[in-house]
């Protein structure tokens, strides 16, 4: 069984705060240009270089190299919830989005075994919200690496929770589709 690190953030806005474990930290900052993001920038130990989601150009750079999103993702089925990233030349990885009941993004490695997990911010009516939690294999242990996945993830919650606000019933139909499923059920004789 191979050990997790699990990174807690600090805050529900995960573009702008700071995810913590007991072995490493990382921050994110982004920069508005009045009501637009212009860029995320995740900062790690000091002397390592910042990675970055231009969020106008569409890009990731990361140690100083700049690649434009829609060369990274790929879609490979139409009725398919992954995507699949690709930043290092041998490596692909595979992102899904679980069901709406967990929150959770998954990283897989080409192989199939769980690379990362981003749970985002549950809100909860009755209980205390749980803030966004990020779970790391400790296979992944080159830098580069870890700050790419920790970028596609920010990158496709953001795109997700973005969507949701362009559709804001989107979230609501699969609970009517249940309701109108039980309303063609034949109800039991009294």
């Amino acid at each position: 069984m191979q050990s997790l690190t699990t990174f807690t953030f600090d805050t529900s806005r995960i573009l702008r705060g700071t995810l913590s474990s007991p072995g490493a930290e990382y921050t994110t900052n982004t920069v508005q240009a009045g009501s637009s993001r212009r860029s995320t920038s995740l900062e790690g130990s000091p002397g390592l270089p910042d990675a970055v989601i231009d969020w106008k150009k569409n890009t990731f750079t990361i140690s100083g190299s700049t690649r434009v999103v829609r060369d990274l993702r790929k879609k490979r089925a139409a009725f398919s919830s992954s995507r699949y990233w690709t930043w290092f030349d041998c490596e692909e990885y595979r992102v899904k989005y679980e069901s709406e009941l967990d929150h959770t993004w998954t990283v897989f490695s080409y192989s199939g075994t769980v690379l990362a997990t981003f749970t985002s911010n549950i809100h909860r009516v009755f209980h205390e919200n749980l803030l966004p939690v990020l779970c790391m294999s400790s296979t992944v242990r080159d830098e580069e690496e870890r700050q790419f996945i920790i970028l596609v993830l920010l990158y496709s919650e953001t795109k997700r929770l973005e969507s949701l606000k362009e559709r804001p019933l989107a979230a609501i139909r699969p609970l009517a589709a249940i309701g109108n499923f039980l309303d063609g059920l034949p109800l039991p004789n009294s």
